[in-house]
C-alpha cells in the first residue's frame, strides 16, 4: 500500500513540476512578447518624433538650405548692429526683440537721444536683436524681422540697417496677430536704401536664422531674461519703465565719460 502511495506521490510531484515548468515557460514567453512589443512601439514612436520634428522645422521656416550662422558683414561684436564710431570709449548695448512692445516704448523715447550720442563720437550704440517672442505672433515675426535687419546690414551697411530698424519699430505690429509681411519688409528696406535684388532672396529664405538663434543664445548666456535690456560698457542698467531706462542709461554714460 505504501509503495502504491509512493508511486502516486511521485506521479503527482512530477505533474506539479511539469505544470510549474510550463507556467515558467509561459511567463517567460509572455515577457519576451511584451519586450518585443515595447521595442517595436519605441521604434515607431522614435520614427514619429523624427517625422514630426522634420515637419515642424519645415513649417517653422528655413529647412537649412541657403542659411548661415556666419555673422553678416558690418556686424559689430558678432551680434550687433552698431550706430556710431567703433573706437568710441563708451558702448551702449541695447538688447531687444522686434516683437516686444516694451522695446517699442523704449525705442520711441531713446532713438533721437542715441543718435545724438553716436554723432558726438564718444558713444557707440549697439542693437543686439534677439528672437524669443516668435510665439507672440502668428508668423514668427521676431525671427523674420531680425533676419531682414541682418540681410540689410550685410548688403547695404549699418546706416541703412538702422533706418530699417527704426521703421520696423515705428510700424511695430500688435502681439498675437500677424507681423509685417516679408513683402512689406522688403519694400521698407528698399525705402531705407537697400537693393531689392540683393535682399529679396535672403529675406524670403531666412538666410540668417541660425545666426539669430546664436545671438539669442548669447543674450541668454549673458544673464538677460527680458527685453529691452541695456548695458553700458558691459554693465547692466536697472530701470522701472522706458523713460527711467533712458535716464539711467544717460547717467551711466556720463559716469563712464567722467562727467
Amino acid at each position: 500500500m505504501s509503495k502504491k502511495q509512493s508511486d502516486a506521490t511521485k506521479k503527482a510531484n512530477m505533474e506539479r513540476a511539469s505544470e510549474r515548468a510550463a507556467a515558467i515557460r509561459a511567463e517567460q514567453e509572455a515577457k519576451e512578447r511584451r519586450s518585443r512589443m515595447l521595442m517595436v512601439a519605441g521604434a515607431v514612436v522614435g520614427v514619429l518624433i523624427v517625422v514630426v520634428a522634420i515637419v515642424f522645422g519645415l513649417q517653422q521656416g528655413g529647412g537649412g538650405e541657403n542659411q548661415t550662422s556666419t555673422p553678416p558683414d558690418n556686424a559689430v561684436e558678432e551680434y550687433t548692429l552698431a550706430l556710431g564710431d567703433n573706437d568710441a570709449p563708451v558702448t551702449v548695448t541695447v538688447y531687444e526683440d522686434m516683437m516686444c512692445p516694451y522695446c517699442g516704448d523704449f525705442e520711441a523715447v531713446s532713438s533721437d537721444t542715441f543718435k545724438e550720442y553716436a554723432a558726438g563720437g564718444d558713444v557707440q550704440v549697439r542693437y543686439h536683436v534677439v528672437s524669443f517672442l516668435d510665439r507672440a505672433s502668428k508668423d514668427r515675426y521676431s525671427t523674420r524681422a531680425a533676419n531682414a535687419l541682418a540681410v540689410v546690414l550685410d548688403t547695404a551697411g549699418s546706416e541703412v540697417a538702422v533706418e530699417l530698424h527704426d521703421a520696423l519699430f515705428a510700424n511695430q505690429p500688435a502681439e498675437g496677430g500677424a507681423g509685417i509681411s516679408d513683402e512689406r519688409m522688403i519694400e521698407m528696406a528698399v525705402e531705407a536704401g537697400a537693393d531689392e535684388e540683393a535682399i529679396r532672396g535672403p529675406i524670403e529664405d531666412l538666410k540668417y536664422e541660425p545666426w539669430i538663434e546664436d545671438a539669442t543664445e548669447a543674450w541668454s548666456k549673458a544673464g538677460f531674461t527680458g527685453t529691452p535690456s541695456v548695458a553700458v560698457n558691459g554693465e547692466k542698467v536697472e530701470f522701472t519703465d522706458a523713460q527711467n531706462l533712458l535716464d539711467n542709461t544717460e547717467k551711466a554714460i556720463a559716469d563712464a565719460l567722467g562727467e
